[in-house]
């Protein structure tokens, strides 16, 4: 008997152990984050895989201050998402459910507070191979039959569907639960590549619009992390900064509705990914000053008289650019000062900085 006392006390007290570091996390992500609202400033992109490789993130952020960065944008999906797609897989999401703190990204966003750090986690929001493996019938399909996949062979969620938004809005709140200054949405929109014009959405709704659709999930998203103190950010191709009515139509972005719901939008105004020949460029990817700078000019037309940020992502990377160098990173930052927008976000996708941090310690 006094064996099974003495272990039952022994298993008591090790579940008590658990919700103690557990809370503790949940608080450390809350309590790290700064009492006024903050959104990205000026920063680069990081993935979780980098982030969790300390020789090489402190050589990132080491680097990064000295170049004047001071937000770190990092992937989340994946993490953030992992009980979810459980839940989703059993069924059990609903508009109660409940979320807590991740307790990696709690810790990482109050080091990197405590390092002087604007914390911010980018969602790729319908673009989910994760959830589409775990629920099929919840992705964007193919008309005759079959599921859509893009030209990387991603899955696509189907955004019409109240589950899947419902799914991502809760994401993002345990972004904020993990102390996140800013969540920002990439991939929030319909799929415009491969066979797209072929798709078939299980769950579209008679007379609601893609635009619609969009807009009520930010709205959603607005709603639930209204009590964080949370700014909410968006991406958006670059070239939806010329707003062509065909590509509202498709994409379901309009920059001037959506804007009611977020604090930030982040263009990304890389040269080298508008096609050859555009806006009369042989090769735009060769013209950094000119597509960042218009771009940045475009949007806050279309943005005019909106409380909304314009934070461009600009290109730290080499494609189609035969002049990329630390001055083709100067004169997009450049061209953004030129509009009156000092902030930027560099994107390399394998986290190689060097050029950028050249010319930014450089400029200073």
């Amino acid at each position: 008997m006094r064996i099974l006392i003495r272990l039952i006390i022994g298993l008591s007290l090790v579940v008590v152990f658990f919700f103690i570091i557990a809370f503790s996390f949940q608080r450390a992500g809350e309590e790290s984050r700064p009492g006024k609202k903050r959104g990205s400033d000026k920063g680069i992109y990081v993935t979780a895989w980098v982030a969790q490789t300390p020789a090489r993130f402190n050589y990132l952020k080491a680097q990064a201050k000295k170049a004047g960065i001071n937000t770190i944008v990092v992937d989340g999906k994946d993490i953030l998402s992992r009980p979810l797609v459980e839940l989703a897989k059993e069924k059990k999401l609903g508009p109660d459910t409940k979320v807590s703190a991740d307790p990696w990204l709690s810790k990482l966003a109050y080091n990197l507070h405590k390092d002087g750090f604007i914390v911010t986690v980018r969602l790729v929001v319908f673009k989910d191979d994760h959830l589409i493996i775990a629920r099929p019938d919840l992705a964007v399909k193919i008309k005759g039959g079959g599921i859509y996949r893009d030209n990387k062979g991603g899955r696509w969620a189907d955004p019409y569907s109240d589950e899947v938004r419902l799914y991502n809005a809760l994401v993002a709140e345990r972004a904020a639960l993990s102390g996140a200054d800013e969540v920002q949405f990439d991939y929030i929109r319909f799929p415009a590549e491969g066979r797209a014009r072929d798709a078939y959405y299980s769950f579209e709704k008679q007379g609601v619009s893609k635009v619609d659709i969009i807009n009520s999930f930010l709205k959603a998203v607005r709603e639930r992390t209204s009590k964080y103190n949370v700014s909410i950010a968006v991406d958006i191709f670059g070239v939806t900064a010329w707003q062509s009515r065909s590509d509202i139509e498709n994409l379901g972005q309009d920059l001037k509705k959506m804007a009611q719901y977020i604090d930030v939008l982040s263009p990304m105004f890389y040269p080298s990914h508008f096609h050859y020949g555009y806006d009369g460029y042989a090769n735009p990817g060769a013209y950094p000053y000119h597509f960042v700078n218009s771009g940045v000019r475009r949007t806050k037309e279309l943005l005019s008289g909106e409380a909304v940020a314009i934070v461009p992502w600009i290109q730290g990377f080499d494609l189609r650019s035969p002049n990329f160098g630390p001055r083709y990173i100067m004169e997009q930052v450049r061209a953004c000062r030129d509009e009156g927008v000092d902030s930027f976000l560099i994107w390399n996708a394998r986290n190689v900085y060097d050029v950028s941090f050249s010319a930014l310690i450089k400029g200073r």
